[in-house]
């Protein structure tokens, strides 16, 4: 090919690419969204005054209620329907005995309301400093005074995360040792790990940090346990050719016919040979 063909091309192919970067360029400007966020007029008011404005948050608290019972056991041959309309379970436990078809079989159940024991309720409010840790594992062979100093010489270092510290308190009987830094977060920053050395003399020892920890119990309740949209389902016997899933599928067919008097079934457990202990819930419905 000659030269003059080869300038020829390359020209060609310059105009074609240039034609090509316009339309490129024209359908980027037509696709491109161009979006203006709304503006709001903000006004000077002052300084927050609060004190502690840059110090890390105050003591950690944490509140959870629990509710302990007995347990409940499911036993073989057991059924445990969760209705999600309470006058359904009353329905069925009214009717008392229910024929359950299971592959050609005539099963005849019993449902009454499931036994549920006594329960206590109670709150628990924990409170976790930061500013204060514990200190346990010292050596109990130095005096009051010293083990202060030490812990304070040991939990003062910037080397740890540590910082100044307001005071120490020693407790002689458990052994142990309660540090309380001056600014919140130091305690924090010295939990990140969960043994220190401490220097006595020419001895060495390792010594424990955990959290401060306050705990409260409150509210404390006791009742008797009533599951109003549940009933226990006695008598599944001679069912054990058959498997524990098909069998739990056709109680929650027979129940949830309106004509056996059942309705939505919200949760089932079937127990065939087994014990099962289910987990019981606080109501909120």
């Amino acid at each position: 090919m000659k030269r003059d063909d080869l300038e020829e091309d390359e020209a060609e192919i310059k105009k074609k690419l240039s034609e090509n970067e316009k339309v490129f360029r024209k359908f980027q400007d037509t696709l491109m969204i161009k979006s203006q966020l709304p503006q709001k007029n903000l006004n000077f008011k002052g300084i927050n005054s609060a004190e502690n404005a840059d110090d890390e948050p105050m003591d950690i608290a944490y509140t959870c209620h629990i509710i302990a019972s007995e347990p409940f056991v499911l036993e073989g041959g057991q059924a445990l329907l969760t209705f999600e309309n309470e006058q359904v379970a009353k329905s069925v436990i009214a009717k008392r005995k229910h024929p359950l078809d299971i592959n050609d079989k005539k099963v005849f159940v019993e449902v009454q309301e499931p036994p549920l024991g006594k329960s206590v309720k109670f709150e628990v409010n924990m409170n976790i400093s930061n500013k204060k840790l514990k200190v346990s594992n010292l050596p109990q062979d130095l005096p009051e005074e010293t083990i202060k100093d030490k812990v304070e010489l040991t939990f003062y270092k910037s080397g740890i995360g540590g910082g100044e510290i307001k005071n120490v308190d020693y407790d002689r009987n458990n052994n142990t040792a309660y540090v309380t830094y001056l600014q919140n977060g130091v305690a924090q920053r010295v939990l990140k790990e969960n043994s220190y050395q401490l220097m006595a003399g020419k001895d060495t020892h390792e010594v424990e940090v955990e959290p401060c920890m306050y705990i409260e119990l409150n509210k404390l309740q006791m009742f008797s346990s009533v599951s109003s949209r549940s009933v226990l389902i006695t008598g599944i016997k001679n069912v054990d050719d058959e498997e524990e899933e098909d069998v739990k599928d056709l109680i929650e067919l027979h129940f949830q016919k309106e004509s056996n008097g059942g309705g939505e079934v919200e949760s089932i457990a079937f127990s065939q040979d087994r014990k099962i202990k289910p987990i019981f819930e606080e109501d909120l419905k």
